[in-house]
């Protein structure tokens, strides 16, 4: 019962964090206009991706220097990523996103981002792994700070974001099977979703917040003022992280749940829902002039299309067929 609600309370988890990914993407249209939107959206991004990589870091730990493992690493990771990379440039060419069919494999389309990342951090573990902890995430933190001040890494081979997001990664790693069980068992776990809406009003009452400071793509001098404070700003993002992951843990349910199983296949969502996504972004999403109960409507609508398209792309028949295309 222990291992069937240990493995419960991360597919869970997942899922949510999927939704997330899926509704963030939906919401990005109309945040343009509206400052709610935009601190939502905001507030969505500044933990939603920390708490994925986190998750990713804590089931990494079988992770060994064996070739076996790095070949694994590479059939999981580099080969979809080439194969993705080359359908979603066709796909914006053909939904006129882009001009003109070209291939670039240095720079990420979009999320694919992801792909490559998982990749350096699985690798950055040949590192990590003789290191202790607070060594290790030390490192971590002092690498995803300091390159910011490069400008020549950016979005090629998603360099800046894989330091960026190291931190969240390694602490995942080093995180013991029994903290988490510790953490599970919290007496006051549930009051830790207060976070997440704190974390909403910090956002809301800080003026001026640029997405890149979420978003991790970029160095200091693209999207910051004041160079100069771009460890600042950093290091405001990771403790915001940092916090949101506690909190969203803190609430995800530990019991299976109809959705339990579609936490398994979120990878399978995660490369496939841009294809809708960009697609519906190809439209024009502009000029609304919402009030109180639009809002209400609009957020009620894009979570239910989230679930919606998130349940169908996790379902059986659409990861059944990923899986024996991709074989």
């Amino acid at each position: 019962m222990e291992k069937g609600n240990r493995k419960a309370y991360f597919d869970n988890a997942k899922f949510l964090l999927m939704l997330l990914v899926v509704f963030g993407h939906l919401l990005q249209p109309f945040t343009e206009e509206d400052h709610w939107l935009y601190d939502l959206y905001l507030t969505i991004y500044s933990f939603h991706m920390p708490a994925f990589i986190f998750i990713s870091g804590y089931f990494s730990k079988s992770f060994t220097r064996k070739e076996k493992q790095v070949k694994k690493s590479v059939y999981k990771f580099i080969i979809p990523y080439i194969i993705f990379q080359w359908i979603y440039s066709l796909y914006y060419w053909l939904i006129g996103r882009n001009d003109s069919f070209s291939l670039n494999l240095l720079v990420p389309n979009w999320s694919l981002w992801f792909l490559l990342s998982m990749f350096f951090w699985r690798i950055s573990l040949y590192l990590f792994d003789k290191l202790k902890p607070g060594l290790g995430i030390s490192i971590s933190i002092l690498g995803s700070l300091l390159i910011g001040y490069v400008p020549f890494i950016g979005r090629e081979l998603t360099l800046q974001r894989t330091f960026v997001f190291l931190p969240f990664f390694i602490t995942g790693y080093y995180f013991k099977k029994s903290s988490m069980e510790s953490f599970k068992k919290f007496r006051w776990r549930r009051w830790l979703f207060l976070i997440l809406p704190i974390i909403f009003l910090i956002i809301r009452c800080t003026p001026s917040i640029d997405k890149h400071v979420f978003f991790g793509s970029k160095p200091y001098e693209d999207f910051l003022g004041l160079v100069e404070l771009g460890a600042v700003v950093r290091l405001f993002s990771l403790i915001l992280g940092f916090i949101g992951v506690v909190g969203f843990l803190g609430i995800v349910p530990e019991k299976e749940y109809f959705y339990t199983k579609s936490g398994q296949n979120t990878i399978i969502v995660y490369l496939l829902h841009g294809f809708f996504i960009q697609g519906l972004r190809a439209i024009n999403f502009s000029g609304y002039d919402l009030h109180t109960w639009a809002y209400l409507g609009l957020v009620f609508v894009l979570v239910l299309g989230s679930f919606i398209l998130t349940m169908f792309l996790s379902s059986d028949l659409v990861t059944n067929t990923y899986k024996k295309i991709m074989n």
